[in-house]
């Protein structure tokens, strides 16, 4: 296991093509929308060890987001490690997705190659023991750009990734992965499937590895916080350690994937079970990912109370309790799908239910959460004056009228304000409802597994209904 200095001095030996707000990107390590991620992610790598599970493929403990998750308390681990992150970060940890693209992609290999006689296992393991070896930082790409939602992937190929072309060497892929976290600034960036396929569309029924070198284009977001990070300052953006959760689109162009990094290949069964595996792991580290956020959020409410020089009002300290509750709820209920996991070919998977309740117990939380701070902050997240007020010509004036409690200076309120507006208008309320797919996503997948029979026969049992 490396420390986060090795994982940004490893980034600057890659060439990568970058565009922020239309422009390409030289010195990309350091731009100010792209160093914050690098910030976070280098940030993972200072308490790793505190959660490291053994890996029995290299021989030693490896970063829990780069294992394959065995056990309940392999996967409880993780959940705590990411709570931790989301807390000390006050944004996206970026690694997650690799987490879930690997312990999807360990079994649905597995269970293809006994299936079809491919070695599509074997070709994971060696990229995996690479990235454990390595201490790689993966992320994964799956939304595509979709188009018209009306029509088939066939009817619209070009906004669906899809095989081109294909050699004895490899593949060559086109199209375009969008709302990709952290993408440009991983080691390793696994490509899977946005949907499942019907006969006909096994072009697009594929998975495999990016690596930096290969031939990929990344456009970043351009959101009000981005336009912050661009103007500088010390605290305006709210965050000005780690910035605003990040993503990119991921352009691919005839470009070149050899064969050992492909691993799913024009199978529709396989890319049914990536997808099942993924968005359930995915949905339940989310809540465990929200926790973090909300304990976040109570710190920002508590201190906003204090700024203010109103800590003793007992009705708005309920409301920071209320956070703390929904922070407690959400952890519990990923903790809930881990113990209550199952095996699928050697790996530990959550309870599939669980997971997808977890999906909407986390986003109504990280809601309520976000309305209780805009209830304790009041307005003043939506109108503050800048950073740059105070140090303007008129900055006197504004510190004066910026006073609250006399423990705090201006400055020190400003910076607290900021971090709440960060918190109430950045991105993260649409990525938490749309990260892993959205609550409507959830609630169809449970439509299909709850059993409504035994909760029916329950109450007729009641009632003395012979259903």
């Amino acid at each position: 296991m490396i420390r986060g200095e090795e994982y940004v001095e490893r980034l600057r030996g890659y060439r990568r093509t970058i565009y922020v707000a239309g422009k390409k990107v030289e010195n990309w390590v350091e731009h100010p929308n792209i160093r914050p991620v690098i910030n976070a992610i280098a940030k993972t790598y200072e308490i790793a060890q505190n959660y490291a599970v053994y890996s029995d493929l290299v021989g030693e403990n490896v970063n829990v987001l780069n294992a394959v998750l065995k056990t309940p308390e392999d996967l409880i681990k993780r959940y705590d490690y990411q709570r931790e992150l989301s807390l000390i970060l006050a944004t996206c940890n970026y690694r997650c997705t690799g987490c879930d693209a690997i312990n999807a992609l360990y079994p649905v290999t597995k269970m293809t190659d006994e299936r079809s006689g491919t070695d599509y296992h074997k070709r994971f393991l060696d990229l995996l023991r690479e990235i454990q070896r390595n201490d790689f930082a993966c992320t994964s790409a799956l939304t595509d750009v979709k188009g018209d939602r009306s029509k088939r992937p066939s009817q619209q190929e070009d906004m669906f990734v899809r095989v081109v072309k294909k050699d004895e060497k490899g593949i060559y892929v086109t199209g375009a992965k969008i709302h990709q976290s952290g993408a440009f600034a991983a080691d390793v960036n696994f490509v899977l499937p946005t949907q499942s396929f019907r006969e006909g569309e096994e072009k697009f029924a594929i998975a495999f590895a990016s690596t930096p070198e290969d031939d990929v284009k990344f456009v970043l977001q351009n959101t009000g916080v981005q336009a912050k990070f661009r103007e500088g300052g010390k605290f305006e953006m709210g965050n000005p350690k780690f910035g605003d959760r990040t993503t990119c689109m991921v352009i691919f162009k005839d470009t070149f994937i050899p064969w050992e990094r492909v691993f799913v290949f024009e199978d529709t069964k396989a890319t049914r079970d990536l997808l099942t595996l993924f968005a359930c792991s995915h949905r339940c580290v989310g809540a465990a990912c929200k926790s973090g956020f909300m304990d976040s959020i109570a710190g920002v409410a508590s201190m906003v109370l204090k700024v203010n020089g109103l800590e003793n009002v007992s009705v708005l300290r309920q409301k920071v309790a209320e956070i703390v509750a929904f922070s407690e709820a959400a952890h519990a209920i990923a903790i809930g799908g881990a113990v209550k996991g199952y095996r699928v070919a050697d790996s530990w998977q959550p309870s599939r239910e669980i997971a997808n309740s977890a999906k909407l117990v986390g986003v109504d939380a990280f809601t309520k959460s976000i309305e209780n701070l805009i209830d304790i902050a009041g307005g003043i997240p939506a109108t503050a004056p800048s950073e740059f007020d105070l140090n303007s010509e008129i900055g006197e004036l504004v510190k004066n009228f910026m006073r609250g409690s006399e423990n705090f200076s201006a400055e020190d309120r400003m910076k607290v304000i900021k971090l709440a507006e960060f918190w109430i208008m950045s991105s993260h309320l649409v990525g938490a409802f749309h990260g892993g797919g959205s609550p409507s996503a959830a609630l169809v997948f449970l439509q299909f597994i709850a059993d409504l029979a035994k909760r029916e026969k329950a109450v007729c049992d009641l009632l003395d209904i012979k259903s």
